[in-house]
């Protein structure tokens, strides 16, 4: 009977020390997942933020507006879960908002209508919300979309592509001759 009682305690030391080793590489999992999460997380906001910045170093967007531009990114884990889903729809959430930016940049440059746009980003930048909390799974899934349509003017006809076109090669060779000029007159 001692035998069989010393026998059990044994195994059950043994199982519960089994039970310990797998809990803590669980744990470890979870630790690495959260941190590679977090890392995803943070690469995204990075990434727009220094988009964001390189506009408003560029005077394409008023320094004001940035940090209410960059509040899109930031605060999209405020109110909603962490999970995988989310974070695909953050990356295409900031992405749909950095081609949307893009575009019409280019597209006001081209059509030589900075003061429509300008005038376009500030109903743009009204629109977002101010408070952390008011930015739930609603506005990005419905009012942030909805927001980047209005953004959001006619494509570039075929003329006005040329027209952007032959401005950018222009400002390419006037570049490329200041750059030489110099070295010229050494």
């Amino acid at each position: 009977m001692a035998l069989v009682v010393i026998l059990t305690l044994i195994l059950l030391i043994a199982l519960l020390g089994l039970y310990i080793i797998v809990e803590r590489n669980r744990e470890k999992a979870r630790e690495a997942q959260r941190r590679a999460f977090n890392n995803r997380v943070k690469a995204i906001q990075q990434r727009f933020s220094a988009v964001i910045s390189d506009y408003a170093s560029a005077r394409i967007l008023r320094p004001k507006n940035t940090t209410t531009i960059n509040a899109i990114c930031s605060n999209f884990f405020v109110v909603q879960n962490k999970t995988p889903e989310k974070l695909e729809y953050l990356e295409y959430i900031t992405d749909r908002v950095i081609n949307t930016l893009q575009s019409e940049f280019t597209k006001a440059d081209a059509r030589q209508d900075i003061e429509g746009l300008t005038q376009r980003m500030q109903r743009f930048v009204q629109d977002i919300p101010h408070r952390g909390i008011e930015f739930n799974q609603t506005f990005y899934q419905e009012i942030l979309p909805s927001l980047l349509t209005s953004l959001t003017t006619p494509e570039l006809s075929i003329e006005e592509k040329a027209l952007a076109q032959k401005t950018e090669q222009d400002a390419q060779t006037s570049d490329a001759t200041e750059q030489k000029e110099p070295a010229e007159f050494a």
